[in-house]
């Protein structure tokens, strides 16, 4: 099976080196000739919690080569530009993949021809270079079919995969799973990122504790779940469990990158509106890191 991911950052380098197994073909989809120079010559590093080598391929850009599965692993805002240009990458059979935080990107890959799986990746990644990720928490990768994916499509997902590094499991409904990380990362990441601390902070500290609560009340009522209680204890064990991360959108707004707002935070925002839900602390912590994005 020709394998191709998109993106290389900590999610992507991780799931390339998840689906490189020996007599499968691998290509990484890089922004930069130097890191798809440096994979090319020594491969994908992982360390930490899971120790693994692995030889793939690597190219600056998109291409037009057909692709039996692809991984998109890019930032959510980065999802239209890579759907405009995917089709050049896919054949009727292809499979997409796209691993994302937030559900902002739904919306954009309805567009696509192909069969579209959807996924929420739970390890605890960071990113130590160009070729090198650190393993920092153990998880899984949960998938489920958004469009046109049958139930043998998704289980040939997680058949090419390497078990030795990457646990796979799947789903026939992707609105609970996508709803329940979208959750955790509108509760931790913005309060985060504002703070500057790590994950476990959150539930150490009464203060931090009862915002995050009051985030998580808003959201659970925008979505309109009805199993509060297990969500609120999945939140919790989330930042126990990556008590020692920096969350994606702490590293981002660090690094002065451009945050994952609009899939996190404005989708929740739009959705309160539509349903004439009033959601003040979520648009209070959206102004807020908008105007850290242009400090």
């Amino acid at each position: 099976m020709n394998i191709a991911v998109i993106g290389a950052g900590a999610v992507g380098l991780f799931l390339a080196a998840s689906f490189k197994r020996p007599g499968q073909d691998v290509v990484l989809v890089t922004k930069r000739a130097e890191q798809a120079a440096l994979l090319a010559d020594h491969g994908i590093v992982l360390t930490g919690k899971i120790k693994a080598e692995k030889n793939v391929q690597a190219q600056v850009g998109i291409g037009t080569q057909p692709f039996d599965l692809i991984v998109c692993a890019v930032k959510s805002y980065d999802v239209p530009s890579i759907v405009a240009k995917g089709e050049s990458l896919a054949h009727d059979e292809t499979r997409w993949l796209f691993v994302q935080n937030g559900m902002g990107h739904l919306e954009e890959i309805a567009h696509l021809t192909g069969k579209v799986a959807v996924g929420v990746l739970e390890y605890g990644l960071f990113k130590e270079g160009d070729a090198v990720v650190e393993v920092r928490g153990l998880g899984s990768l949960k998938i489920a079919p958004f469009k046109r994916m049958t139930e043998q499509d998704i289980t040939v997902i997680g058949d090419v995969a390497d078990g030795q590094v990457l646990d796979i499991h799947t789903f026939p409904d992707y609105k609970p799973i996508l709803e329940e990380k979208l959750i955790a990362n509108a509760c931790i990441n913005p309060l985060t990122a504002i703070t500057g601390e790590k994950n476990g902070a959150l539930v150490k500290q009464q203060g931090y504790m009862a915002a995050m609560k009051s985030v998580f009340d808003e959201a659970v009522a925008v979505l309109g779940r009805n199993d509060d209680e297990a969500l609120w204890h999945y939140v919790v064990a989330v930042c126990k469990k990556t008590a020692n991360n920096e969350s994606s959108m702490l590293v981002d707004y660090q690094q002065a990158r451009k945050l994952e707002l609009d899939a996190i935070l404005g989708y929740l925002i739009r959705l309160g509106e539509k349903k004439q839900i009033h959601t003040p602390r979520l648009l209070l912590l959206y102004q807020l890191l908008s105007r850290g994005e242009t400090r």
